[in-house]
């Protein structure tokens, strides 16, 4: 029987909730307002926790406290300036989409982690408790430190709603909220109201960074485990509700409680992920949540390449010609770019996949996890059942179908922003699956010794080369069919219930059952592609399916664009070679990939797509004004 401390969950309960409430507040008033979901948030908490360790650096002769007292002024007010900053330059100009906003919100986080790990490194620093001592209540222990939390968070909680309920500028933000064509009507200045909820919202972010700073290590990455957090609390509690965001937050802060005292702390992501899919089942917005804002990119016009602006033997010769380097390539190159190109054509794979999911108005955070069940069932069947890897591709692919139906039932329900939130949560908890259960799944360490693909005809598939080809025919048939079902009429209904889905549902369309085939679908060839990702390596281990693989895809598909298939293979090309660019700087990756996507979104929300239609349909003016005035003169 379980000897459990009820004064310690409740002492542990109260700490974790005033934590969990103070961080997600902010990211639910900033959606609340700017109806954007804000993923640089968790960057904006760990910029509070490098304040208080330069801050313990440069005054290492004070005494810890009266930094940390410091930190807490300074703190809010540097951070709540970057977000000025970046409402200013990222936020404003996306605000008219909110699609926009949200990627771009996305790269700035892995531009922040980049300028941070490039200026202190990737090593985590370790601070000094800054108020040691601790009480004994009841038999539970409480530090100075997590009483600390606890009074600054019901400190700031109460100046929030005193804000929001006794003073106009609150009064204001509430307006904006809950209506913003009437605020404006009111006189509100919404671009005023806008940037100070960015302040209020990146401060609160920053108090939370400086007062968790010396509890956990603070590090270019620690706001990747907290934003996951919010997101988790602001789904369930629901998007924009600040009071959903606290009673969930006291959710989740109790359920951890109970989760450490028990012994079972390694398992909370995967338990509170599964809290969350529950919940959403049976409310798709949250316990006290709103409809969120479109997802989907403006509509842009199909890119049509007329017959007058490609000549007939261009466009005949160019597949032919592709055809002829690509299996000329392996040939060609060197060793290293042969792999270069191996890992190049299990990412087409993966993101002409994932631009189906996005067809059907979602995007999904959880197809780098697909990719991962596809690599641990070749390396399951082949290790403990002797399964040839034939067998087990088309497998691979299954079991991450079935993993996408199973996840499906819940999110599929849900729109939007909690869509991608809630498959970013369920991604991770799957991740975690693999790290914490070491049978099967080898823990950390992964699956080692998986061997290629058996000889067929006589052909090794151990050789470099001999992959290469067998990877670039696995592509072209993955990514043909995909086209067949792109240009069919199931593809043609997905694409029908991401324009309008209510229209759609009342002309008979079964809009949940579409939206889950284009999940499935997707997800079965990025378990496909994770068979070759594994056969490739001879390995795998989930330290290598990371939310910055996923943040790769996303980035393919938005700089090139997703209305066509050769938009995301071009942003794939782009990436790649960047990547090669900079393989001698690695760090420097994440930094020009983040600020690219910022680029994107600003000046190309179309992607290159959009850019190629735009220069398209200039130079059809162009022609036709040419030949108005060859007609003009004709007559003349």
């Amino acid at each position: 029987m379980l000897d459990i401390n009820i004064t310690q969950v409740l002492l542990n309960f109260i700490a974790l909730s005033s934590f969990y409430g103070l961080f997600a507040v902010g990211l639910a008033l900033v959606f609340g307002v700017m109806k954007v979901v804000n993923f640089a948030h968790g960057e904006f908490f760990m910029l509070g926790g490098y304040t208080i360790w330069l801050l313990l650096v440069a005054f290492s002769g004070l005494p810890p406290w009266m930094v940390f007292v410091a930190a807490l002024i300074i703190g809010p007010i540097i951070v709540g300036l970057v977000g000025a900053l970046f409402e200013k330059l990222i936020f404003a100009p996306t605000s008219q989409d909110a699609f926009g906003g949200f990627i771009a919100s996305l790269g700035l986080s892995y531009v922040l982690q980049a300028l941070v790990a490039l200026s202190f490194g990737v090593v985590s620093k370790s601070l000094p408790v800054v108020i040691p001592g601790q009480l004994e209540i009841g038999g539970g222990i409480l530090t100075y430190q997590r009483l600390v939390v606890i009074l600054c968070a019901a400190v700031m909680m109460t100046c929030l709603w005193y804000f929001l309920s006794r003073t106009r500028g609150g009064r204001a933000v509430r307006a904006a909220s809950q209506n913003r064509s009437a605020a404006l009507l009111q006189g509100i200045n919404l671009k005023r109201i806008r940037l100070v909820t960015m302040v209020i919202g990146a401060g609160m972010a920053g108090i939370s960074g400086v007062l968790m700073a010396s509890i956990i290590n603070v590090g270019p990455y620690m706001g990747l485990e907290a934003i996951w957090k919010a997101f988790i609390v602001v789904i369930v509690g629901g998007l924009g509700s600040i009071s959903g965001a606290i009673v969930a937050a006291m959710l989740f802060g109790f359920i951890d409680s109970f989760a450490s005292v028990v012994g079972l702390s390694q398992y909370i992501v995967i338990i509170d992920t599964v809290i969350m899919l529950v919940v959403l089942a049976f409310f798709p917005r949250g316990l006290l949540g709103r409809e969120a804002p479109l997802l989907e990119q403006a509509p842009a016009k199909h890119l049509e390449l007329r017959h007058w602006l490609v000549p007939p033997a261009i466009r005949a010769a160019t597949i032919p010609v592709c055809a002829v380097l690509l299996v000329a390539y392996p040939f060609v190159a060197s060793s290293y770019y042969v792999s270069v190109g191996i890992l190049f054509l299990i990412n087409v794979i993966l993101v002409v996949s994932y631009r189906t999911i996005t067809t059907m108005g979602g995007w999904s955070f959880a197809h780098v996890t697909m990719l991962a069940i596809g690599a641990y069932c070749v390396a399951l069947l082949q290790t403990d059942f002797g399964i040839s890897f034939w067998i087990a591709l088309p497998l691979s692919g299954l079991a991450a179908a079935a993993i996408a139906l199973v996840i499906a039932f819940p999110v599929m329900r849900t729109r939007q922003f909690y869509f991608f939130l809630s498959t970013f949560a369920a991604g991770e908890a799957i991740r975690q699956c693999f790290i914490q259960f070491k049978k099967p799944f080898g823990g950390i360490e992964g699956i080692p010794f998986l061997s290629p693909p058996e000889s067929v005809f006589g052909i090794s598939f151990g050789n470099t080369s001999n992959y290469y080809l067998l990877v670039l025919v696995a592509a072209a048939l993955c990514v043909g069919l995909l086209y067949i079902v792109d240009i069919g009429r199931t593809g043609r209904s997905i694409k029908a219930v991401a324009e309008n889905e209510n229209l759609s549902m009342a002309i008979g369309l079964n809009t949940w059952g579409l939206k889950t085939l284009a999940f499935c679908i997707g997800s079965f060839f990025a378990g496909i592609a994770g068979a070759f990702y594994a056969g490739y390596n001879g390995f795998v281990a989930p330290t290598d399916y990371t939310p910055q693989f996923m943040f790769k895809i996303i980035a393919a598909v938005i700089i090139g664009g997703n209305r066509t298939y050769w938009g995301p293979i071009a942003g794939l090309v782009i990436l790649t070679v960047m990547e090669q660019g900079l393989r001698d700087s690695a760090q420097l990756i994440p930094l020009i990939w983040g600020t690219t996507i910022i680029l994107a979104v600003l000046f190309v929300p179309q992607g290159l797509e959009g850019l190629v239609g735009r220069l398209l349909t200039q130079r059809r003016k162009n022609i036709a004004a040419g030949e108005e005035r060859a007609t003009n003169a004709s007559r003349a």
